[in-house]
């Protein structure tokens, strides 16, 4: 299991509304690329206009 060193923000939200309830951790920033982790967020994070999304260093990731 690991988690961040310090907290992983994401960019502001411009626009829209959701919940982010999954990630990944792959190989390219953006585009096609090999996912090496999956998962569910726990708790999910709410985004939307003006929210800055943001997994802290309590966010674990555990390898089964």
């Amino acid at each position: 299991s690991v988690s961040p060193v310090a907290a992983i923000n994401f960019p502001a939200g411009t626009g829209g509304s959701g919940t982010a309830t999954h990630f990944s951790i792959g190989t390219a920033p953006s585009g096609a690329g090999k996912i090496l982790y999956k998962g569910a967020i726990t708790p999910n994070v709410v985004c939307g206009n003006g929210v800055t999304p943001q997994l802290t260093n309590a966010t674990a990731i555990t390898e089964d």
